[in-house]
């Protein structure tokens, strides 16, 4: 059966604020990762540094929201180091493979009037 709110499903996992953040480095806007570290810097703590939130109601859920996560913590860190020193993130960044960006732009395109080339694929954002 179909359950898109279930655990894996349509959930935050704040582990992946680091990945949020090297992305915003990347694409020049780490505004909008400071802007999120400091949306969750308190609650992160005050909510004992959980696994999972429930993007419906903003609340971790119960049982299945694993308390003082160690990839929690890690990710929380790794974004504040990241933004405090973005030259950093160069070490987890790498170029993209424009073939297989193209690849991939040209294969999710639900248009066939568009020309699958390099400027096409550059043109997608994909981080």
């Amino acid at each position: 059966a179909c359950r898109p709110w279930s655990y894996h499903n349509g959930g935050s996992w704040p582990t992946l604020l680091w990945q949020f953040t090297l992305a915003c480095i990347k694409m020049g806007r780490p505004d909008l990762a400071r802007r999120a570290v400091e949306a969750v810097e308190k609650r992160l703590s005050d909510d004992k540094w959980p696994e999972y939130y429930d993007t419906r109601t903003g609340r971790f859920i119960g049982k299945q929201s694993r308390l003082y996560q160690t990839w929690t913590i890690a990710g929380f860190l790794s974004s504040k180091m990241l933004l405090d020193c973005p030259e950093m993130a160069s070490i987890l960044i790498c170029d993209e493979d424009l073939e297989l960006l193209e690849g991939c732009a040209c294969g999710l395109s639900n248009s066939a009037r568009i020309k699958c080339s390099r400027r096409a694929a550059r043109s997608q954002v994909l981080v």
